[in-house]
């Protein structure tokens, strides 16, 4: 079957956004709940916040579980990440050979799935100048709070404007647990509705190292750097 489009999450697959990611936690934090932000660990260390965000299945159960926030409060800091995040500084490059992955896998359509917001990515693709590889950026905006990954309407959304229905496989990269289980929870709704696109999940293992292989919900395929997807795009059309 052929390669219709391949779908990336943003944060820590196509770039490195960690140290941004927490900089900006921290800016909501004090201004939010400024005591949580003076004794949290996770609050306080970039490391320890990588890896607490990464045990977790999205930005609002490591903002209701770890930091203490009621859902109002989530749902709060939620409509203040954008604005901090185009507010912030710090870089964001991308990670070294996805501008190559893209240009070489540049006949396919590309798009973004992301819980970031879509100004953020957009800015960020446009900085590294690469935006027009990108026919659809899905950030946490188009979809309701409570159907952000793992629920499949983000790649829902990617499919319908990208492929439209085409029938075919669809690569969907991502360094997190929950975009395996997205994956799958979009395969799953695929087949009910009788369209015949299969979702194949990546894993950045680029990003992630090895943790994949600890995963709930395990890849379909590994890539340890960013033109391994050639390969395996490759391997999955013969």
């Amino acid at each position: 079957m052929a390669i219709r489009a391949v779908l990336w999450d943003f944060d820590g697959t196509l770039a490195d956004t960690r140290l941004k990611n927490f900089n900006v936690t921290q800016r909501i934090l004090s201004t939010l709940h400024p005591d949580v932000a003076a004794r949290a660990p996770v609050a306080n260390r970039p490391e320890e916040y990588d890896r607490a965000y990464r045990r977790l299945a999205n930005w609002r159960e490591f903002y209701t579980r770890h930091l203490g926030f009621s859902e109002e409060e989530t749902d709060r800091a939620g409509k203040l990440w954008s604005r901090y995040q185009l507010e912030d500084a710090t870089p964001v490059p991308l990670f070294e050979g996805v501008c190559e992955t893209l240009q070489c896998l540049g006949r396919r359509p590309h798009g973004v799935v992301s819980q970031n917001a879509r100004a953020v990515i957009r800015q960020a693709l446009s900085e590294a100048r690469v935006e027009d590889f990108f026919g659809s950026v899905v950030g946490y905006e188009e979809v309701p709070m409570r159907r952000q990954k793992p629920a499949p309407d983000g790649i829902l959304v990617s499919l319908r404007r990208l492929v439209d229905w085409q029938p075919g496989l669809v690569l969907f990269v991502g360094d997190h647990p929950t975009d395996a289980r997205t994956a799958r929870n979009a395969n799953q709704a695929l087949r009910e509705s009788g369209a015949k696109i299969r979702v194949v999940s990546v894993a950045a293992a680029y990003s992630c190292g090895d943790s994949w292989r600890e995963w709930p919900v395990q890849p379909d395929e590994a890539a340890q750097h960013p033109r391994d997807l050639l390969e395996i795009s490759h391997r999955l059309e013969k």
